[in-house]
């Protein structure tokens, strides 16, 4: 089984803790989806599928299925058996797991004034893995010098997250970074971080005020940013303390459709823009000239040889040292 993922065997019905061990033993697995039954489903680096007992894929028929029972039990477990203290974070939606992972959690919401206040008869729970590949980080040290603010730009399941992971165990050993971890994604920091401060469960805008506050950081590193947090972020740029951030946009197009965004840039809140696809970093652009641009003429930095952020083969990677000053690579 992956590394950190053994609390699975302790929320998942035997036989379904089983196969997905079997099917760790093959390598990365990024998802396992269950719905109450439908076939379990798996999505791995080597592949997707309906997962069979014996860990491999098979046809539906074949698969594993999960009763409305079993998808209860599982939430509950997975919860530390407190669904009671665990209830704010799965209106919300999720449930932070153990090594940075995350279930996602799907039912009928119960509700006063238009606000979640509880969620039952669970549906569809996702566990989702993270991965950490150092060496994903690459593209960028070769296109970016830090300390500077970074806008990372992708789908669901680009690879953004894994990307920001490397950055931390690349730039975290030397340069000051405070990552503002609020969904439990980024934690724990990577091995070899070492000047790196972690604030898990902080609202991003609590958190960036803190930070710039108190830990005197020169680099703030945050994943999936919301409208909520621009003016954070503003206030975080006047401070002078640069931000490398997330944000859920397919294209830079769609990146530029949404005013908040085009605000910020415009600001200078986030000199480059990094465009992550099917686990590679396609581009980086400026950032300041693409929101005057407004998706015309973009100035493209070379990012030369890519690495696949799920850890496909590239060229050997230029000496980081040139890009980020003291960050080394990690032991």
């Amino acid at each position: 089984m992956q590394k950190g993922m053994e609390y699975l065997d302790n929320c998942l019905p035997p036989a379904v803790a089983l196969a997905v061990q079997r099917a760790m033993g093959k390598g990365q697995v990024y998802e396992l989806r269950l719905r109450a039954g439908q076939p379990v489903q798996l999505i791995a680096a080597y592949g997707r599928g309906w997962l069979k007992g014996s860990g491999d894929f098979g046809m539906p028929e074949e698969a594993l299925r999960m009763t409305p029972g079993q998808m209860e039990e599982t939430l509950f477990l997975a919860s530390g058996r407190s669904m009671q203290s665990a209830m704010e974070s799965i209106c919300k939606g999720f449930l932070p797991l153990p090594g940075g992972a995350r279930l996602g959690v799907a039912g009928t919401a119960a509700g006063v004034g238009g606000k979640v206040m509880a969620v039952h008869s669970i549906s569809a729970l996702n566990f989702r893995f993270p991965a950490f590949i150092p060496e994903a980080a690459d593209p960028i040290l070769r296109a970016v010098r830090f300390p500077t603010s970074l806008l990372i730009a992708g789908k669901p399941m680009s690879g953004k997250t894994t990307l920001l992971r490397a950055l931390i165990a690349r730039l975290g050993n030397g340069m000051k970074l405070a990552v503002l971890d609020e969904r439990g994604e980024l934690t724990p920091l990577p091995e070899g971080a070492f000047s790196a401060d972690l604030l898990t469960g902080y609202p991003k805008a609590e958190a960036i005020e803190l930070a710039v506050r108190t830990l005197s950081p020169e680099l703030m590193v945050c994943d999936e940013l919301s409208p909520m947090e621009s003016e954070a972020v503003l206030q975080a740029l006047h401070s002078g303390v640069p931000l490398v951030a997330t944000v859920h946009a397919g294209s830079l197009a769609e990146l530029l459709s949404r005013d908040w965004v085009c605000t910020l840039l415009k600001a200078g809140a986030f000199a480059k823009v990094a465009l992550v696809q099917g686990g590679k970093v396609e581009k980086v652009v400026d950032g300041f000239d693409m929101a005057a641009d407004y998706g015309g003429r973009m100035f493209i930095c070379g990012i030369g040889g890519n690495r696949a952020l799920d850890g496909g083969p590239a060229e050997s990677p230029d000496p980081v040292a040139a890009c980020v000053g003291a960050a080394v690579d990690p032991a």
